[in-house]
């Protein structure tokens, strides 16, 4: 099984196979097109087009995003290769099994999945909402002026099948695990990042985004001075608002917000800004805001998927040393950021004052999914701290964390 999908790209589609298949007549194309579109194919590389119908017009028209285009693609065509393997679905062609399949099979499916191979129920739960979008938005409602492929009832008519997912605890790097992955490395250049990365909680994916422009606009709120009530002397803020193109938005969309990042880890990006390497590789670009705050070994942004390297080579590098005790993946520096910010005494003025701003920071919607981080009573939590943290802030763990990791960078440096 496989899944293909392009958006808005360039393509040369005069002799595709797959057009010729559906019946396009490839003497009307002329030269290169701009395309959108998806195509699933069955272990024998055959199309299969319901499912390959149903991508198309998501992405074409704005209704699922790239990433979800693939997600909802495996998981139709995981169930297809189940469904054909019963005997009364043997001689559908392609995958019209979609057409006829009652509730039953699909629940017998989720029941393979859960007892044959063993799947998490949030898995289970994934491929569930798949196929209900695939059900609900296109086999059985007519899209474009078209009838309805499937004629047959519903099967999503109530709702999902699948039994609602366990909620596993949240596993988040500590402070710990994260100095003890920074000193694996040898470059200021990727400390830096493993540092702000845990500092302002971003996604992997909001990494290549962060600009220039919006570090030197945190700077310069933390150059200000704040004087509050029952204080003679001015003072600087421990915290700057830092804005984040941010990813989750509908369909690709950036959904922007604002997070908040220590005086020390921009102070620490302020001098990898001024050194002669990070200079050297900005004059490719244009403006402030069209500069990556964060640039790999060839000068370039970083990609989510170099982000997800960076973590992976480490995290080997520590735990070969024995510095850590499980690998960390980009998204456990997120959460680690979360509870980092829950025990902080001087983000709110309690449990629930920090909780919201967890959510506000990680642009959650709706509070309920922020509070996947109070599966341990926070009283509890805080007794589980070794003695004597208690009352250590989250700007306080940076500034400690750059005493104890920094690097100098040399003009003679090439990473």
């Amino acid at each position: 099984m496989k899944v293909l999908a392009v958006q808005a790209k360039t393509l040369d589609l005069s002799e595709s196979p797959v057009l010729e298949e559906r019946g396009v007549d490839q003497t009307q194309l002329q030269g290169q097109q701009r395309f959108t579109g998806a195509a699933v194919f069955d272990d024998d590389e055959r199309l299969l087009p319901l499912a390959s119908g149903f991508l198309t017009h998501g992405l074409q028209n704005a209704l699922i995003s790239y990433q979800s285009c693939l997600t909802y693609g495996k998981n139709i065509g995981y169930t297809h290769d189940f469904l054909i393997g019963l005997r009364e679905f043997a001689d559908c062609e392609r995958d019209s099994a979609f057409l006829d399949v009652r509730t039953y099979a699909i629940e017998e499916y989720f029941s393979h999945l859960r007892e044959d191979q063993d799947l998490s129920t949030k898995t289970i739960r994934n491929r569930d909402s798949s196929l209900m979008a695939f059900f609900n938005k296109y086999l059985c409602r007519g899209v474009d002026d078209t009838p309805a492929p499937r004629s047959a009832a519903n099967p999503y008519a109530e709702g999902l099948l699948s039994p609602r997912p366990l909620r596993n605890l949240v596993a988040a790097c500590s402070v710990a695990d994260l100095k003890e992955l920074m000193l694996s490395t040898k470059s200021e250049r990727e400390r830096c990042l493993l540092q702000f990365i845990f500092d302002t909680g971003v996604r992997r994916s909001e990494v290549p985004r962060v600009t220039l422009a919006a570090i030197d606009d945190a700077l310069d709120f933390q150059n200000s001075l704040f004087i509050s009530a029952g204080v003679s002397e001015a003072i600087n803020a421990d915290y700057c608002p830092l804005y984040i193109a941010g990813s989750k938005g509908h369909s690709d969309q950036i959904k922007p917000r604002t997070t908040l990042v220590s005086r020390a880890t921009l102070q620490r990006l302020k001098k990898y800004h001024s050194s002669p390497l990070y200079k050297m590789y900005r004059k490719q670009f244009g403006k402030a805001d069209e500069t990556p705050a964060f640039l790999n070994a060839e000068g370039t942004a970083y990609t989510p998927n170099s982000v997800t390297k960076l973590l992976d080579r480490v995290s080997t590098r520590a735990l070969s040393s024995r510095r850590i005790a499980k690998k960390i993946s980009p998204h456990k520096l997120r959460h680690g950021n979360a509870y980092a910010m829950l025990r902080s005494p001087d983000i709110g003025t309690d449990h629930l004052d920090r909780l919201v701003a967890v959510q506000k920071t990680f642009g959650h919607s709706d509070l309920s999914t922020t509070e996947v981080y109070t599966h341990i009573p926070y009283d509890l939590y805080q007794k589980l701290l070794r003695p004597g943290t208690e009352t250590k802030t989250k700007a306080g763990e940076m500034e400690e964390l750059v005493k104890q990791t920094r690097l100098r960078i040399d003009i003679g440096d090439s990473k």
